[in-house]
């Protein structure tokens, strides 16, 4: 009997075990985090890292000629982009990704950090994105607070540009991680996803224009991209960001699909899910493509007594 109870509770202890949240789960969310983002400290103390690769994001060429951090490399903001009369900021092609990167000198086994200038925080969130989608996810971090933050630190830039030397690294596309329109409105009742519209509130209330129709898509929760950010262009803190989203209505466990104009405003909340832990999905045709397809409904708030069209 007592051998019996003894198997009892070993058994039980077990079942307990088995049940309760893994204990490591905080520890290896936490590190997801220090791998999307860096500090201007663990830049510097690793500046010298061969494997490291840091790219500037930037609008032109010489804003990064004037200044920059020792040993990074320029990536204009449109160079990982597609458009066409229909569409804005499309993915490119593996082909037209497979030359940026290897211009870059990108290779199997370098870590690449994202360097914005200015207020370019979205366009490099969207280059994050883009990496993602082409499988260097788990080996992209982006600069907390970017340029601006690291000369306000007083550290060194420099204006020579280093040599470029051809990279080898083969994109590897995850259509999983992009929404599309269709896609969606199978989608737009489904309990466990959370569409969030990242565009400033008025448009999300049908007031901005812009676009073909105005308003957002039936169902999805207003998260402006601004709110993410504080005032030097830092990500808020892991638990400012869970409360912002939980506020808006994303649950646990969710998998968050956003949106906004032309689908980089939206790659800073895809970027800030991911941070917090959520599954996330871009849509990328965003509300260009949603308001212009009139077979497509949507919710438009300043239209009163007409909520959907």
């Amino acid at each position: 009997m007592k051998h019996f109870c003894n198997l009892l509770v070993a058994c039980l202890f077990a079942l307990a075990v088995f049940l309760a949240p893994s204990p490591t789960t905080a520890f290896q969310q936490e590190s997801v985090r220090q791998s999307m983002l860096v500090t201007t400290a663990w830049l510097q103390e690793h500046l010298n890292d061969p494997t490291l690769v840091i790219v500037h994001v930037g609008n032109n060429r010489r804003e990064y000629r004037d200044g920059h951090i020792q040993g990074a490399r320029f990536l204009w903001t449109q160079a990982l982009a597609y458009s066409d009369p229909d569409l804005t900021l499309e993915l490119p092609s593996k082909t037209q990704a497979d030359s940026v990167l290897r211009k870059l000198g990108i290779s199997g086994k370098n870590r690449i950090i994202l360097c914005f200038d200015g207020s370019n925080v979205t366009p490099t969130t969207r280059i994050f994105f883009t990496l993602d989608y082409f499988g260097l996810g788990d080996r992209v971090s982006m600069l907390d607070g970017g340029l601006d933050a690291w000369k306000s630190e007083g550290r060194l830039v420099v204006t020579e540009v280093p040599a470029a030397v051809a990279g080898s690294f083969v994109p590897a596309p995850k259509p999983n991680l992009v929404a599309t329109a269709d896609w969606l409105m199978d989608n737009l009742d489904n309990t466990k996803i959370s569409i969030v519209d990242a565009r400033a509130a008025q448009y999300y209330l049908g007031s901005g224009g812009g676009m073909p129709r105005p308003g957002h898509i039936p169902n999805a929760v207003s998260i402006p991209f601004s709110s993410l950010l504080d005032s030097t262009n830092r990500l808020k803190d892991p638990v400012s960001l869970k409360h912002i989203f939980q506020q808006a209505g994303v649950k646990d466990g969710s998998r968050v699909i956003s949106y906004c104009h032309i689908g980089q405003q939206a790659s800073l909340v895809y970027f800030a899910a991911r941070y917090l832990g959520y599954e996330a999905r871009l849509y990328d045709g965003s509300f260009e493509e949603w308001s212009g397809r009139k077979d497509l409904p949507l919710v438009n708030p300043a239209a009163a007594g007409s909520p959907k069209k």
